[in-house]
């Protein structure tokens, strides 16, 4: 009996380290860096900065992710671990917390996650943040009030943090905003607490999706899902395909991805499988030259030299 009861106990402590273990950011960083994808990287940035004068070295940062053969995972980056104000690209994070916390069928939450990411809608958003931190918009707060809501809010970085993500996903995407609480939530000058991601962060999210490691794998192909995108979309504008990285595909492509821009930043985040068999995690950040809607896709149009 007593064995029996031992076996149990061991059955739980491995399904727990095995589901804590999902989406491991401290995993990704383990994987080795391939000194030739970062040679490549480096090529691409050097062409990229001759050809966008405007564009600073240190405003740009790149992750790719070789997962054509999944056991030989290879990865590298450039400026991978700085950090930036994320855009719509943290939505992918409130994504997955939407799963990790198993909402994702609760009533009016596969519309808003399909709008979310489909369509980046910010509306949509602010739905899908309330609800997995239990907190709402609204007039300031003051002492205890606030700091209740600040915790609440953090309930993403109290997921990912700790399994090493240098990431800071707790605030709302506002097109005139914000206000109130939501103001005072970025911290007063300096803004310590706006949102904030590498593209190491981002790519790590991102290929435990495609393994199907975030979270659970239902939760991944159902995330996978929402992230799918055809090359020729419907809508001809602002479908993150056009002025991205879906832009510079070859025909015969398939892309997953996430697009984010203000008037601040530009970046896109997606797995591709390309027509001769390559597939690849492709994180690009960038910053301060944002109106060019020509920077991203040029980007990826130079990284697929080096990567079909």
């Amino acid at each position: 009996m007593e064995v029996a009861r031992m076996r149990a106990r061991l059955f739980v402590a491995l399904v727990f380290i095995t589901v804590g273990a999902r989406a491991d950011f401290r995993e990704f960083k383990e994987r080795p860096i391939n000194p030739a994808i970062t040679i490549k990287l480096q090529h691409t940035a050097d062409d990229i900065l001759k050809q966008f004068p405007k564009l600073k070295a240190e405003d740009l940062a790149m992750t790719i992710v070789d997962v054509t053969n999944a056991s030989t995972i290879d990865r590298g980056d450039y400026h991978g671990d700085a950090p930036f104000y994320p855009a719509s690209v943290v939505k992918l994070f409130y994504m997955a917390e939407t799963f990790h916390q198993q909402k994702e069928n609760d009533k009016d939450m596969p519309r808003a996650l399909h709008e979310m990411i489909a369509v980046s809608d910010n509306d949509a958003t602010a739905f899908v943040l309330d609800t997995i931190s239990d907190t709402c918009s609204g007039p300031a707060l003051e002492g205890r009030a606030f700091k209740k809501f600040m915790f609440k809010r953090a309930v993403v970085n109290r997921w990912l943090n700790p399994i090493g993500y240098d990431v800071s996903a707790m605030l709302k995407p506002w097109s005139f905003g914000p206000f109130g609480r939501d103001l005072d939530a970025l911290g007063g000058a300096g803004r310590p607490n706006r949102n904030r991601a590498t593209s190491n962060s981002v790519a790590s999210l991102v290929l435990w999706i495609v393994q199907r490691r975030a979270v659970s794998p239902a939760a991944s192909d159902a995330m996978m899902k929402l992230m799918q995108r055809p090359l020729d979309p419907m809508n001809k504008d602002e479908n993150q395909v056009k002025e991205f990285i879906g832009e510079s595909l070859p025909a015969g492509s398939k892309l997953w991805s996430k697009a984010g821009w203000t008037s601040e930043v530009r970046h896109d985040a997606a797995y591709v499988e390309l027509p001769g068999g390559k597939k690849y995690v492709m994180v690009v950040f960038t910053r301060g030259t944002a109106d060019d809607v020509t920077l991203i896709p040029a980007i990826a149009k130079r990284l697929l030299v080096d990567f079909q």
